[in-house]
This record gives C-alpha cells, structure tokens and sequence, in this order.
C-alpha cells in the first residue's frame, strides 16, 4: 500500500492500521506491528508510544491505557537517516514518500469512498484542513520556501488523530 493511500484512509475514517482512539493498548499492539520505545508519564497518566514518525498517545495507566490521539509526522522523513519509512515498509507494508503533496493526497482522497468535508484554517504558516467528522487534520506547509531537507510549500507536514 502506498502511504499516500493509507493517509486517505486515515482522513477518512479517523484509524490508522484499524485503530483510533478508544482503542486499547492491546489493540494498538495487535494492528502496529512496528518496533517502538514508550515514554510513560505516571504523574498525569498518560503514555507516548513512539514509532519513529508515527506517535500515538494513550491515557489511563497499565493494563488500562486507551489511545487518545496520533500524529503521523511526515516532515521527519524528509531527512530520514534513521530509516524510519523503511522500517513501516517492512514492518507494515507501506510505503512512504520522502515528501507528500497536499494536492497529491487531496486526489487520493477524492477516489475514497465516503471521503469527509474539510475545513480550513490558517495556523501560522500551516493551513490545517480538518476532518470534523473523523476528528483528523492535515497540516500543510504555507510558506514560499521550497524542499530543502523539510516540506516545501504545498507539502503535507503532518497529520493528527483525536
């Protein structure tokens, strides 16, 4: 599967990998099979699971940790020495460009099945395009600079869940 797709996918169901929040730990462990650190803060009871560009945040404490939100930073792969995208093609069968273009994701969204309406704001040099009914948004480089070892304008920077 192209990683382009599977964005689509995610703006349009609101899951990545079929889960999302509400999901339990144990159903993340399930459908992500990649390889990740946990950064777990006991005072606020909240859990980080970071899979190199792909974060996914969970509340409650051990053995009741229920994923909150997500973020899939494609700017990180822009400079990808840590080989990160090949890891997600070999652990997950997806494949992820170095950069995304907003227009080439918004075509791909427009082929898939029940695609959402999206709202746009400005955010300070990003334009956030936000699925309200899947509670997933887009940020989209805003600035006139080009590809240079990050998102250029026109490029996706990342994409949130929750």
């Amino acid at each position: 599967m192209s990683g382009v797709a599977l964005l689509a996918s995610v703006i349009a169901t609101g899951r990545l990998h079929g889960v999302g929040v509400g999901s339990s730990v144990q159903e993340v462990d399930q459908m992500v099979k990649a390889d990740f650190i946990d950064v777990v803060d006991e005072e606020y009871g909240t859990l980080r699971r970071d899979y190199g560009f792909v974060e996914i945040y969970f509340s409650g404490g051990p053995g009741e940790w229920v994923m909150t939100s997500g973020m899939i930073e494609l700017h990180r792969l822009a400079a990808d020495e840590e080989g990160m995208a090949a890891e997600w093609r070999r652990d997950m069968g997806v494949e992820f460009p170095e950069y995304c273009s907003w227009s080439e994701l918004r075509e791909e969204l427009s082929r898939t099945s029940d695609a959402p309406e999206l709202d746009l704001r400005s955010q300070g040099g990003y334009l956030e395009y936000r699925a309200v009914q899947t509670k997933v948004s887009v940020l989209v480089v805003d600035s006139e600079e080009g590809r240079d070892g990050c998102p250029g304008h026109g490029d996706v920077w990342s994409l949130s869940l929750g």
